[in-house]
């Protein structure tokens, strides 16, 4: 399959990443650029153009400046309607789309607002009622796929450039925090001694009775993955991630040792069934060496390679949290939502490598995103939380997008007083495999 020749007056580190995205990882299209007339004129195969003004009657796509500039720039956030769906960039009648298409992806990808001056909240974290996203009502909507795919349908009708496009079923992942993988065991003495007296002290006498089996051995911990929640897993169309923390901090931040044989054991236990995945600590996300060495520990336990994320307090500052990220040779990261909305921080579902604006540059990061986290979901009621994911995973599978949710350990407790959280996320599993 030829490649498709496109026209641009200047090349620039941002075309060719949004290019790159939209055509080579999206739409599995190669492509050549060229700031040469002559060489568009000759070109006897499939190409157009993305430039201030056409060359003469080729497919043209008018840009507004924002990909070849250099840093960040105000630029004005007008939003209208075309073809049923909104936009924003609007550009002249000339142009095969009434927008600068490319523009507005790579504004949304980059998270280009999160680096502009906003107010954040008292953990300096990004709101999402401050994004467009929210503002101009599209959060729950995969923006960026629709116009995508209103683009490939341009690029066929007038162009007749024909895309092999594979359509395949929708890909549901649960993504599950495990960072503290035991609520009573793998303790050190006096802690447990501790967590029991606090419980005495309350008089939480289901919680003294419970420690007391577990440390006896009689009933199994009630934070570990349970041989009902993974057959339930395993015997869905749902695939499943596991994230641990595995790194030195874990002495210190109540967390178990990965020195400790027993959590070995179960991690490599969990990776017999499921894909493993690592929570970064606090100094692995300040420095690379820490962050390599915590990657290093887990694949030698597990003998595969470690390079799946998820950020245990979620995406806070981009710039920040992801800064040791750009530094590696590959990286699939999972936190890209927010913690207390439904629906696409950067506006897709499909995984995407991110743009560095602070350097101008595309970075090895993989960033995969989710639609809704448990902290959101767990002040919602059974029924409400089910029909609120249904009705989400209905909307991506009309986009043919992927649908990642982000839950942890703890909300399927196999205790007395966790009975019903536990039936709840259960609920909503159930009915995501249907």
């Amino acid at each position: 399959m030829s490649a498709i020749l496109i026209y641009c007056k200047k090349t620039s580190p941002r075309i060719e990443y949004i290019f790159n995205h939209i055509l080579n990882l999206i739409l599995k299209r190669k492509f050549l650029i060229t700031n040469s007339k002559s060489e568009f004129y000759d070109f006897s195969g499939f190409k157009f153009s993305y430039a201030d003004a056409p060359i003469s009657d080729e497919l043209f796509f008018q840009q507004i400046g924002l990909l070849n500039e250099k840093g960040l720039e105000s630029h004005e956030i007008k939003f209208f309607e075309w073809d049923g769906v909104k936009c924003f960039f609007e550009v002249g009648k000339k142009s095969v789309m009434p927008f600068d298409f490319f523009s507005a992806c790579f504004f949304l990808l980059s998270r280009y607002e999160e680096y502009l001056p906003h107010k954040g909240n008292n953990k300096s974290q990004y709101r999402f009622n401050e994004s467009i996203a929210f503002k101009e009502d599209f959060l729950e909507l995969p923006l960026i796929d629709i116009w995508i795919e209103k683009f490939r349908t341009i690029l066929e009708k007038k162009a007749k450039i024909k895309f092999k496009v594979n359509r395949k079923n929708q890909i549901t992942t649960i993504i599950i925090s495990s960072l503290y993988p035991y609520k009573y065991l793998n303790k050190y003495p006096f802690e447990s001694l501790f967590i029991w007296l606090k419980n005495l002290l309350k008089l939480n006498l289901w919680e003294i009775i419970e420690h007391l089996l577990i440390l006896l051995k009689i009933k199994m911990d009630p934070w570990l993955i349970d041989q009902f929640l993974k057959e339930l897993l395993l015997s869905s169309n749902i695939k499943a991630l596991v994230f641990f923390s595995f790194s030195s901090e874990s002495y210190f931040n109540e967390e178990t040792p990965k020195t400790n044989q027993n959590f070995k054991n179960y991690i490599k236990e969990i990776y017999d069934d499921f894909e493993v995945g690592i929570l970064p600590s606090d100094k692995a996300l300040k420095k690379i060496k820490v962050f390599e060495s915590e990657k290093v520990d887990i694949f030698n336990l597990i003998h595969d390679k470690a390079d799946k994320t998820l950020l245990r307090e979620g995406l806070n500052k981009i710039s920040q949290d992801y800064k040791t990220f750009f530094s590696t040779d590959y990286t699939n990261d999972f936190s890209m939502g927010y913690t207390d909305a439904f629906g696409y921080r950067a506006s897709t579902s499909k995984s995407f490598f991110f743009y560095d604006l602070s350097n101008e540059t595309k970075t090895n990061l993989l960033v995969t995103p989710f639609v809704a986290h448990f902290k959101l979901l767990e002040k919602m009621n059974k029924d409400d939380a089910t029909e609120k994911i249904l009705k989400l995973k209905e909307k991506a599978k009309i986009n043919e997008s992927n649908f990642n949710i982000v839950l942890t350990n703890r909300v399927f407790e196999n205790s007395v007083k966790n009975k019903k959280r536990r039936l709840k996320f259960i609920s909503i599993i159930e009915n995501l495999s249907k």
